[in-house]
């Protein structure tokens, strides 16, 4: 695993596009005998994903909002530390969301793995999945959780300078002043305290808060915060 992780760790940090860092995650994906990838962050209600996924289980999973019930995303919060599963273990019965949960991952090859969480920013978790359509997946290949940490480390900030190395479209430039408040935010500055660091009116810093937001498509603050740290923008 050293070596491959290794070109994981160096492909990710030289990557110009997340094909690159796609390439890089399969290749390591399959040297630890797995089929598929899921790298997942999400933030309260929010997701956001990079996996090797069928596209068709992806566009399932979203729209039924299975975050909400998926045991992997449950257990990987509960824990924060590397373990395997197995979709076989999964209780469900009848008709229930679960059982259609379950019954449509092992149809789309995704019954068993190993799943490596950690703790992200703003209360946010990051995990690494690796799945295989076997009923029980082989894990002899990554055992040393260190080192399956630093696959997820080496994926998270490959994926962060990629984004922050995006050109925006003009719609999403924050302005000086809009940026300078979301700066303020990010040190833990409320809209007044802001208001009398910068001479601007609280309703006014207000404002700039509320435009950054809806430039970045952010729901709060701490999310807003979080998205233009993500992309370079502060």
């Amino acid at each position: 695993m050293d070596s491959d992780l290794r070109s994981l760790i160096d492909i990710t940090e030289t990557a110009h596009d997340d094909r690159l860092v796609k390439s890089a995650l399969n290749t390591f994906t399959h040297s630890c005998g797995f089929e598929r990838f899921a790298y997942l962050r999400t933030e309260g209600l929010e997701i956001q994903t990079f996996n090797s996924y069928p596209e068709e289980w992806q566009g399932v999973y979203f729209e039924s909002r299975y975050s909400l019930i998926d045991p992997v995303v449950i257990e990987a919060k509960r824990r924060m530390e590397m373990f395997t599963w197995r979709a076989d273990d999964w209780p469900a019965r009848g008709f229930s969301d679960l059982r259609r949960f379950r019954d449509q991952a092992i149809k789309h090859g995704i019954r068993s793995g190993v799943t490596i969480p950690i703790r992200g920013s703003f209360g946010s978790t990051m995990m690494l999945t690796f799945a295989s359509s076997a009923q029980s997946a082989d894990i002899s290949k990554l055992r040393d959780p260190q080192k399956a940490v630093h696959a997820v480390l080496a994926v998270h900030y490959g994926l962060k300078i990629i984004a922050a190395s995006t050109i925006f479209a003009p719609k999403q430039l924050l302005s000086p002043r809009e940026a300078m408040c979301v700066m303020w935010a990010a040190k833990g500055k409320t809209a007044p305290e802001t208001a009398s660091l910068t001479g601007i009116k609280a309703r006014t810093v207000q404002h700039y808060l509320d435009n950054a937001r809806r430039k970045l498509e952010a729901a709060t603050v701490p999310q807003l915060v979080a998205i233009a740290k993500d992309h370079g923008l502060v």
